[in-house]
């Protein structure tokens, strides 16, 4: 196994592979220092068979433990006869902001910690090749002709990816992996798998650097003095038309909207969880949250009380909040200091009158779910144990058929 750190012991034409593997993954623009101390780059992740987007959406993950941000990157495009302003997003692009330093080391080990990742998840993919040849896998694949069981296997590597990246990452998670059923499809436990293998090969990506590689960097930026193009008003544009669809879509009643606080609660409490992304600026908790498993959640959650019920997000630093309490926007984990306790929500559930709900369901994922839990041990958890692409299958799924929650529970 090639650990990220590791320079020596490939002999010199595996070296010189390696290096151009490396350097294949993405380019960076120079460093752009701001006030001496600051600085930003952009990433662009070459497409890679189709990896390029699962690639940045890992280097997002990574960023947290270099102590950077990143910021996802679109244009803006003007209709040739409508005039109208249109965002383009660029998943395969993202800048990087933070502390030159930091930065620095972080671009220097990014092609390093991905060429790891992706051994990982080779790994993954191979025990998912294994139990594809086994007898136990026939009731599972049995429908899938060639092309669907490639294309599952493509899904199934693309997702452990991600779930080794987020190991990588937040060493302090791996709690949440789970042991693997040998009774399941890999494609429903895919964090178990990939996650597992991760923890077993986890290493420090934050010493993944070469020390002269974040030199380099730093001493091209002091040179270069080039700018990184900015996306502010691609960004505020974006929140304006957030913003007019949900009021379109609150005046037309497209889809369900809130339950009345005060209303008598005839159907389940649905709880959703809370998201990293949010507007910049003060919002009802039932607008705030922008991120798409949230959404998600939400737009499910809405059919699931379509006739009756309410719907909470769980925050992991405000607790329960319902749909129109007001709050500001903020940058908080359940790994941060100062998060809600379970004895603080199940007080929260007590102010609410929900304490003893008898139908109560979890549409969150991890550590969400194990809060959620110690409120209402019977509460059910349609999303346990699923993978985020399998995650977003099941909230579909109950959407459809939000009568059938029950039994899909």
């Amino acid at each position: 196994m090639n650990r990220p750190l590791e320079n020596e012991g490939f002999g010199a034409a595996r070296a010189e592979r390696r290096d151009r593997r490396l350097a294949g993954y993405l380019t960076a623009s120079p460093l752009d220092l701001r006030l001496g101390y600051r600085a930003e780059t952009r990433l662009e992740f070459a497409e890679g068979g189709g990896k390029g987007k699962v690639r940045a959406q890992a280097a997002r993950e990574f960023a947290a433990a270099f102590g950077v941000e990143t910021r996802e990157v679109c244009v803006i495009k003007r209709g040739t006869y409508t005039g109208e302003e249109r965002i383009t997003w660029l998943p395969r692009v993202l800048t990087v902001h933070g502390d030159a330093e930091s930065v620095a080391r972080y671009v220097a080990a990014l092609p390093r910690i991905i060429d790891y990742t992706e051994t990982l998840a080779t790994q993954a993919a191979r025990s998912y090749g294994h139990w594809s040849r086994r007898a136990i896998a026939e009731p599972h694949i049995e429908n899938l002709d060639a092309a669907g069981r490639r294309a599952a296997a493509r899904a199934f590597r693309a997702a452990a990816f991600l779930a080794a990246a987020r190991v990588l990452a937040r060493p302090e998670d791996t709690d949440e992996v789970t042991v693997v059923d040998q009774a399941l499809a890999p494609w429903e436990q895919v964090d178990a798998i990939a996650g597992g293998i991760a923890v077993y090969g986890w290493v420090d990506i934050t010493e993944a650097y070469d020390p002269a590689e974040a030199t380099r960097l730093l001493d091209d930026a002091r040179r270069s003095g080039l700018h990184t193009q900015h996306h502010d008003e691609a960004r505020a544009l974006a929140i304006r038309q957030a913003e007019r669809a949900q009021a379109l879509r609150d005046a037309l009643d497209t889809e369900p909207g809130a339950i009345a606080e005060d209303a008598a609660t005839t159907g389940p409490v649905v709880v959703i969880p809370c998201s990293g992304s949010k507007l910049p600026h003060r919002a009802e908790a039932g607008r705030i949250y922008t991120g798409p498993l949230h959404t998600h959640a939400r737009r499910t959650a809405d059919a699931l009380t379509a006739t009756g019920g309410t719907v909470l997000i769980l925050s992991a630093l405000h607790g329960l909040l319902t749909l129109s309490q007001e709050i500001e926007p903020y940058d908080h984990t359940w790994n941060d200091p100062g998060s809600v306790t379970e004895d603080e929500l199940r007080a929260q559930a007590g102010a609410l009158g929900i304490s003893d709900a008898a139908d109560v369901v979890l549409l969150t994922p991890g550590k969400y779910t194990q809060r959620g839990l110690a409120v209402w041990p019977d509460a059910r958890t349609p999303l346990a144990h699923l993978g985020i692409g399998s995650q977003r299958g099941r909230l579909t799924t109950l959407r459809k058929y939000p009568e059938q929650y029950a039994a899909a529970a």
